[in-house]
């Protein structure tokens, strides 16, 4: 300690002493003096000197200089995977989205049931709702069920099941009631009129003319109008594919669907 404070001191006074001595530079006396002459030169404004400016040299200079900083983050973000990989995380792809126990039950279950939406496959599969959101959304991600939103639901649908559109609007028709009904009813009587099919399924008249008019937007059903009467039928494309999947479609009391009464010559507004 004592040794520092003297070569404190020696440096002090080593300073001093070259200021006395040198005093056109510590002691040195300035005068300032106005300008007598206008300045005659240009002058310049600045320029911005952008990226693209720069020599190869300068804009190699710049990435590395804005890059390399960073290089040390991502070594410790591909750190930080390899550390979840080795506790059993891996990365989901088309190839391997189905090792998944309840995924792969999840998917066979959509392809059974097709046009199923999110909450009949719940109650199937007796997963939570976000569970259940979770992998339906991985399903989808990676190509293996196609979502279709058909009249405010969204039916769910395997890929390597080919549907055309119509036969989609059919199905996602078929899971829910009273839309069921009313299909299984015209399947079983082609020629029915609304009193008739409101009758058969204990439902108002406003409420299967709402359905018949949909179903004619959505070219399932046809409307024919006979006289007085208003005459509902399947369309030839609706018709056909429920013939060749009688035994598939879940009608009630299906395979002896009971068929609705024909048409008794009630007077049936149009619409």
């Amino acid at each position: 300690m004592v040794r520092w404070s003297r070569i404190s001191s020696i440096l002090l006074a080593a300073v001093v002493l070259a200021g006395i001595a040198l005093p056109g530079t510590a002691a040195a006396r300035y005068t300032v003096e106005p300008v007598t002459e206008e300045y005659t030169g240009e002058w310049h404004d600045f320029e911005e000197n952008t990226f693209w400016d720069l020599s190869p040299r300068g804009m190699l200079l710049h990435f590395l200089l804005a890059v390399l900083p960073g290089v040390p983050y991502i070594g410790e973000l591909f750190y930080a995977l390899s550390l979840l990989a080795s506790l059993g995380f891996r990365r989901i792809t088309r190839r391997t989205v189905l090792d998944d126990d309840f995924r792969l039950g999840l998917y066979r279950q959509i392809a059974a049931n097709p046009g199923a939406g999110a909450g009949e496959l719940g109650e199937l599969t007796g997963a939570s709702r976000g569970r259940l959101r979770y992998h339906l959304d991985t399903l989808i991600r990676e190509g293996k069920v196609a979502a279709v939103d058909y009249r405010s639901r969204t039916g769910l649908f395997a890929r390597n099941q080919r549907y055309t559109d119509l036969e989609q609007r059919i199905l996602i028709s078929l899971r829910e009631e009273p839309s069921r009904a009313v299909l299984g009813c015209l399947l079983g009587s082609p020629d029915a009129i609304r009193n008739d099919v409101a009758e058969q399924l204990g439902l108002s008249g406003p409420t299967i003319s709402r359905h018949m008019q949909e179903f004619e937007v959505e070219g399932i059903v046809t409307v024919e109008r006979d006289g007085r009467f208003v005459r509902y039928r399947l369309s030839k494309g609706a018709r056909e594919y429920l013939d060749r999947h009688a035994g598939d479609v879940p009608f009630p009391g299906n395979p002896s669907m009971e068929r609705c009464p024909t048409a008794r010559g009630r007077e049936v507004p149009m619409g």
